[in-house]
């Protein structure tokens, strides 16, 4: 029991990392697919039951099966392995070998790939596991695939997305084997999979002699499927474009053409980044349209065989040749072969028994038919909304769309997303809502249908490090909408309180406020309205201005104290200003009565018109001048007096005229020239002087009258 075994002359022979002939083998069994990943069973002899399972798990281990002078291997990584007790000749083991990319399966992860193809994609993810083949990966592929704007890899393994990604291109895979390594290897066209010639078919009841890999059971299959595809996506780039795509199969039994419908189309992911989108998406959605129609029709034409054909393996081609039955003369790709290899005995003392079997069963379609492999891994879906951070260049960052990048708490290698677009409160043909989220705000993703692929931005949401406006719940009743000024200081504001005896509506401008009213603009205020203006203020009526006030007018140049009170109460942002009016230093406006104007000017005020001003006065008109009061006429001025004037001088009353000077009182009149000229004239001149009456001529002085009296 003890003695070594030997497998060097053995048809059937197994190589482990634990060495030479330390486990043999006793049975090989297993199916290898195309399109999935092979599963090999080893039944194994040793002459220990304390081999090291450390030493063997996740090394590679290869089985090697005598197909007519050659050793075809089977080789895969050691999964899972087993003591099973001990036998006649010896412990028992079992190992299960798979593929290295089954390793795949183990690593989730979660990154975001940008600008990036297909091929481009599964390079990058499967190196790390580049040690485990030689080579570990073959990309044998006719087709160039598209640059996607963004990929997302979203709490899938490593196994799962890949397959995901080459199903949706179309892309198959199957494993070539060799001593101690097997290579994944990806092919787009069914001519690209290698064919190792022709195998005869020879019935059951005549081939036990038979030397030649053969078939000995041959049973063609047809299937029903779905017949068509049709296909639309959404453009938001060119949201009128038709995105409709369809594609019939060949299929002309009855009902062969049911028509199977899906949206998204998944076929505009690719065109984002292209030139000549509108034709790249149209083109590539007829190419998906016909993919889609290739993974179902293609499960139509089956094949059935049993046979030796150790050779044969999943991704190769085979031509049937033999007797003749269905098919034969053409050329068929192998989509699955099972395997069963039961090994000579190994007898008490290493001395080798007759006899060894195997046999295989195989799946194939004819090559003629398209082979696309079919979407079985689902679509990883995110349920719910998630947060994100807004990240980009300076402060804030968007395109001509308003998307912007986020980056999410779960990108650990700072990939970020694609730019999102942003949801808004309205968004119509140049009008509507627009509000950018900024660098470092935390925002509500949400994802179209659940794809990764398709992030949008719903809303934002505070944080520890992004505070409210107002202290909370201290200012719970606010409302505001506030913005921050752009690399600066500073910012504008909307605000609401609805307190209770506090309600308020709350305007801040950090610069400019602008309104514009293409029809009329009406105000209504029930208490105060007090307006402050830092610098100047312009007015321009194109039409009437009409002013009615019931009450007072006082109206105040100088600085007096008014602008300050209000630029104070600003400055503090104050709750509200209708107590203001109250404290303004406007004096004597409480002593006033309704219906009262008043100007007042610390310096000066000056009025000028171009034509005509006019004054009306009800009842009495008082100027008070504390010094001097001039007035100037260009030509005329005139006083006009209902019943008197009066003029009263406190100390020199002078009367100058460069032309001439006339007083009328009724028949009376005083005339004086400027040639020195003075004449009264009137019914009776009274002179009564008490002190005297002195006249003097220089030259002459006549009285004349019909009596002159003198006393």
């Amino acid at each position: 029991m003890n003695a070594p075994f030997k497998q060097a002359e053995r048809l059937g022979r197994l190589t482990t990392a634990l060495g030479k002939d330390i486990l043999v083998l006793l049975r090989f069994e297993g199916t290898e697919y195309l399109n999935d990943l092979f599963e090999f069973r080893v039944d194994a002899l040793a002459t220990r039951d304390d081999l090291d399972f450390d030493k063997l798990l996740g090394t590679h281990a290869t089985v090697e099966i005598e197909a007519h002078d050659e050793m075809r291997p089977f080789d895969g990584i050691v999964t899972q392995a087993r003591w099973n007790g001990a036998g006649e000749n010896g412990h028992r083991y079992s190992l299960t070998l798979r593929p290295w990319f089954w390793l795949a399966g183990k690593r989730r992860n979660q990154r975001i790939f940008h600008d990036k193809s297909v091929d481009q994609i599964v390079r990058e993810v499967l190196a790390d596991y580049g040690h485990l083949g030689d080579p570990a990966l073959e990309i044998k592929l006719a087709n160039e695939y598209p640059k996607h704007e963004y990929v997302v890899q979203y709490g899938e393994s490593d196994l799962d997305f890949i397959r995901r990604q080459l199903e949706r291109h179309g892309i198959s895979f199957h494993f070539r084997h060799a001593m101690g390594s097997h290579s994944m290897v990806l092919t787009d066209d069914e001519l690209n999979h290698p064919l190792i010639g022709e195998r005869p078919f020879k019935p059951a009841d005549r081939h036990h002699n038979y030397d030649q890999e053969h078939f000995w059971e041959w049973s063609p299959e047809r299937n029903i499927t779905t017949g068509a595809i049709k296909l639309t996506d959404y453009n938001f780039k060119h949201p009128d474009m038709s995105m409709e795509a369809a594609r019939t199969g060949d299929a002309i039994y009855p009902e062969g053409r049911i028509e199977a419908f899906d949206y998204p189309g998944d076929f505009l992911r690719a065109s984002e980044v292209q030139a000549g989108e509108d034709t790249s998406s149209e083109r590539l959605g007829k190419d998906v349209a016909r993919m889609r129609t290739q993974q179902e029709r293609g499960a139509d034409h089956r094949n059935r065989a049993v046979g030796d054909c150790v050779s044969l393996s999943a991704g190769l081609r085979v031509k049937l040749g033999g007797d003749k039955v269905p098919g034969h003369g053409e050329t068929y790709l192998c989509l699955s072969a099972t395997h069963s290899f039961v090994s000579e005995a190994y007898g008490s003392g290493g001395q080798e028994s007759d006899g060894y079997s195997y046999s295989g069963a195989y799946t194939l379609m004819p090559d003629t038919a398209p082979m696309v492999p079919p979407k079985r891994t689902p679509q990883t879906r995110i349920h719910g909304p998630q947060t994100a951070m807004v990240v980009g260049e300076s402060e804030i960052d968007c395109d001509e769309y308003g998307r912007i990048l986020v980056q999410f708490h779960w990108d650990l290698k700072n990939a970020y997303s694609m730019r999102c677009r942003v949801s808004q409160n309205w968004s119509g043909n140049g009008w509507g809502g627009m509000v950018i989220p900024r660098i470092g705000m935390e925002v509500v993703v949400e994802f179209l249908e659940g794809d990764p692929d398709k992030p949008l931005v719903t809303g934002c949401v505070y944080n520890g490090k992004n505070k409210v406006p107002y202290e909370l719940p201290r200012h719970k009743t606010r409302s505001t909408f506030r913005t921050d000024t752009h690399q600066g200081d500073g910012f504008n504001e909307l605000r609401f309180e609805d307190e209770k005896d506090k309600e308020e509506i709350f305007v801040h401008a950090q610069k400019d406020r602008n309104e514009k009213t293409n029809n009329n603009h009406t105000e209504r205020i029930d208490n105060n309205w007090v307006q402050s203006v830092g610098n100047h203020k312009v007015i321009e009526v194109d039409g009437n201005h009409d002013e009615t006030v019931h009450g007072n007018v006082y109206l105040h140049v100088g600085p007096s104290g008014i602008g300050r009170t209000l630029n104070d109460a600003y400055r503090k942002f104050v709750e509200g200003i209708s107590d203001i009016a109250a404290k303004l230093p406007i004096p004597g406006v409480k002593q006033l009565g309704r219906g009262v104007y008043s100007l007042v000017a610390d310096q000066a005020i000056n009025e000028a018109t171009a034509g005509v001003k006019s004054q009306f006065i009800g009842v009495t008109k008082t100027v008070n001048v504390g010094s001097t009061i001039t007035e100037q006429a260009g030509h005329s001025y005139q006083i006009v007096s209902g019943s008197h004037v009066s003029i009263d001088s406190g100390d020199v009353m002078a009367f100058t005229s460069n032309g001439e000077f006339q007083a009328r009182v009724g028949k009376t009149e005083l005339r004086m020239t400027s040639d020195g000229f003075i004449r009264l004239s009137g019914d009776t001149l009274y002179l009564d002087f008490s002190n005297g009456i002195e006249i003097l001529g220089g030259n002459e002085i006549s009285a004349k009258a019909s009596k002159i009296n003198l006393n």
